[in-house]
């Protein structure tokens, strides 16, 4: 299975599939695209990947990575889930479809801090080239590209709508779309078509797989990258437990997400020279930033209510409607996210699944049978953290999983901005909307946490991961930048890093379409070879 191709892509993530569809336009480019996941999935699997309100089901099966971070010395030593998706389409299997841009300062902050050519003006024909959204709310949506881009409100789910009526009791500005504005509350936009998930995969990937030019190895793992002297001129993978190696005539693509991109990096000889020395590792390049950087969203899983009557299925989504808000008056963008979620399967039970499957790599029970009709909970985010981790290689094994540590709550600001997001949440479900029409009980955190001080213990107990990895190959122009703002690799050539881990900073957004505006702006830089 060893063979020669024009481009070798690593991922089929959101940024893979794209860098690998539009790579693979040009019939007489071969392109070679490898992803460690398997396809071979149950049909029911399947169904829950593509039914956009059963996301949950995905979480803690095969397409799930179901990684465990570092003790985070933030939350008091917990472990935390963090879910990474794996097989074709990666990530954009299991994220909540949300199609949020990002802010147009949190481009020109890119651009400001050393990455020419990323300012939103610079991105903007990008994000307008992946949409096809004919709703009329955004006058700069794209409307002839790839991925649908649909509004949630179509499907008028009353307790979405009872959130919205909320927020509004509250003093928040209405939002039709949340590229469209900043502050306030609406529903949500989302890459759903004809009742189906819309993301990368589906929208670019599978439509490309017939090309006889494109070759797609599922089940194959990068093990490192090849080098001759200073140039990469392959990838050396596994299949079926031997290795193999493809050559690479002109470019080498990561894609393999904020996790796995800088852990292959690593593994090749591409990152803190001490480090790597200590592993007996090769080093091709001294890049200290490999690794460096690496970020989340922290999450908060509440508050949690109770409705007195059962709600109806979500419609359009498990998550349909948000508040983008400040934690302060005066900020240019907002840095905190309340989005509502029925239908919820988190619990002790959900949690105990993540432990076992942890341990075991077999959940104690199937997500769908641990929903109640009756809960409504928060996803509770704060955008734009200013803690930072990092991802580090646990063995020089490549099937072994790498050490991975957000380090949430380092900084104390991200704690009390977090802390100051769930007071916003409590306070919505206090609203006459949601105790006159729905009787709405707050379960957690409960009247028995009442102060600050109390609130900021219950934080901490209760965050976790939104799964928006990011920064761990950072995009920049100083010797601590892993790529370049052409997203080449210093030092080295013949190799780019697109996906999450190049981001600066996360955009104060869920991160899906930056991605795959990312794998567009890539193939467009190795096409052109800039």
């Amino acid at each position: 299975m060893s063979g020669s191709y024009r481009y070798v892509v690593v991922g089929a993530g959101a940024a893979g599939s794209v860098v690998a569809a539009r790579l693979s336009e040009d019939p007489d480019a071969s392109v070679l695209l490898l992803e460690a996941g398997d396809p071979a999935i149950s049909d029911t699997l399947a169904d829950a990947v593509e039914t956009p309100w059963r996301w949950n089901e995905v979480l803690l099966t095969e397409l799930d990575w179901a990684y465990m971070s570092e003790p985070q010395p933030g939350l008091d030593g917990t472990r935390v889930y963090s879910a990474a998706g794996r097989g074709l389409g990666g990530t954009s299997n299991i994220y909540h479809m949300m199609h949020t841009r990002g802010r147009p300062q949190d481009y020109d902050d890119w651009a400001y801090h050393g990455c020419p050519g990323w300012s939103y003006a610079d991105v903007l024909p990008w994000l307008q080239r992946l949409e096809d959204q004919h709703d009329g709310h955004n006058p700069t949506a794209g409307k002839d590209g790839p991925m649908a881009v649909a509004d949630a409100g179509d499907t008028g789910n009353p307790v979405s709508q009872t959130f919205i009526d909320a927020c509004a009791e509250l003093g928040h500005p209405r939002l039709d779309d949340f590229n469209a504005g900043l502050f306030g509350a609406g529903w949500h936009h989302v890459n759903i078509r004809d009742g189906r998930r819309g993301g990368a995969r589906e929208a670019y990937l599978d439509p490309a797989l017939a090309r006889p030019n494109l070759t797609v190895l599922t089940g194959a793992p990068a093990a490192r990258l090849l080098f001759e002297g200073s140039r990469c001129t392959g990838v050396e993978y596994l299949r079926a437990g031997r290795a193999y190696t493809a050559r690479a005539e002109a470019e080498v693509v990561v894609c393999a997400g904020a996790i796995q991109s800088p852990k292959l990096l690593l593994l090749s000889g591409l990152g803190p020279a001490a480090d790597l020395a200590g592993l007996g590792i090769h080093v091709v390049a001294d890049l200290p930033g490999v690794g460096a950087n690496f970020h989340d969203h922290p999450l908060v899983i509440g508050p949690i209510g109770y409705l007195a009557e059962p709600g109806a299925d979500p419609r359009g989504n498990v998550t349909e409607v948000a508040l983008f808000c400040g934690s302060q008056d005066g900020l240019p963008v907002p840095d905190l996210e309340v989005a509502l979620v029925h239908r919820a399967p988190f619990g002790e039970k959900f949690f105990a699944n993540v432990v076992r499957r942890a341990q075991t790599g077999r959940p104690i029970a199937p997500v769908r049978e641990l929903v109640d009709p009756h809960v409504v909970l928060s996803l509770t985010g704060l955008l734009g953290p200013v803690s930072r981790g990092w991802v580090r290689l646990a063995s020089t094994d490549p099937t072994a999983y790498p050490r991975i540590n957000a380090n949430y709550f380092g900084d104390p600001v991200d704690l009390e901005r977090t802390v100051t997001a769930v007071e916003i949440a409590r306070d919505i479900y206090r609203t006459k909307a949601f105790t006159g029409t729905w009787g709405l009980s707050e379960v957690a955190p409960g009247p028995e946490v009442s102060g600050r001080g109390d609130l900021r213990a219950w934080v901490k107990a209760n965050t976790g991961s939104y799964y928006h990895f990011a920064g761990s190959c950072r995009m920049g122009g100083d010797e601590s930048a892993v790529v370049d703002p052409r997203l080449r690799v210093r030092g080295v050539e013949g190799l780019r890093v697109a996906d999450a881990s190049v981001m600066p900073t996360l955009v104060n957004a869920h991160p899906h379409a930056t991605v795959v505006m990312i794998g567009e702006r890539a193939a467009e830089l190795v096409r052109t070879g800039t």
